[in-house]
């Protein structure tokens, strides 16, 4: 899904809804900041003003406008931290080309598949006891395989008789984009749980 913005405006709360939607139904999601070129007239306008003001020459470089605004974007759409953000001009064509790149490299990530001795591999290099959780055992996971792409979906194998929180997941899920590509991608876990075992006195109660 490309997730189109208007760049001159920012980002408004019926994009974050719609944002929302494109997340929960596993879409892989680009972010597209269109009208940059107003964008970039309105920032180089407003600097103009304020160094007239100040006695100083006016400028703003188109570079330096991005690395400021991108971070607005990102706060605005924190739950599509994996999604890249792209800033164009449909007017203009100015900076197009890159989004044809990156829907071939989402593409891609989407239907990346991870053989299961290369994930286990990973998971043997990862320190566990770094991720949060207020689970009250000890989490390990002993074994990880890929089910199925489209969302890139992974089964964990762990000592757990509870769903791992989302904050642990988040740090499986961050540990796993490090060491492979999925951008733009959503990555989903399902976890094989330990069945819980009876208590020693209910197995007792239960012979009597």
């Amino acid at each position: 899904a490309l997730l189109i913005a208007d760049a001159s405006v920012g980002v408004t709360s019926h994009d974050a809804t719609i944002a929302s939607y494109a997340e929960q139904s596993g879409r892989s999601v680009i972010i597209v900041m269109n009208k940059w070129d107003l964008a970039l007239e309105a920032a180089q306008a407003k600097a103009a003003r304020e160094k007239k003001a100040a006695g100083k020459s006016a400028g703003v470089s188109a570079s330096k406008l991005l690395s400021d605004y991108e971070p607005l974007v990102r706060q605005r759409f924190k739950f599509l931290a994996y999604a890249p953000v792209v800033f164009l001009s449909a007017l203009t064509g100015e900076r197009v080309e890159k989004l044809y790149t990156l829907i071939n490299r989402v593409a891609e990530a989407r239907q990346r598949r991870i053989s299961t001795g290369e994930l286990n591999r990973w998971l043997s290099s990862v320190d566990l006891e770094r991720g949060t959780t207020p689970a009250s055992r000890k989490v390990k996971i002993f074994y990880i395989t890929q089910a199925t792409t489209a969302p890139p979906t992974f089964v964990l194998f762990t000592n757990q008789t509870k769903p791992l929180h989302f904050s642990y997941q988040r740090f499986l899920e961050n540990r796993l984009r490090a060491a492979f590509d999925f951008t733009g991608t959503p990555i989903r876990f399902t976890q094989r749980l330990k069945k819980r075992e009876s208590r020693r006195g209910e197995r007792r109660d239960s012979g009597r």
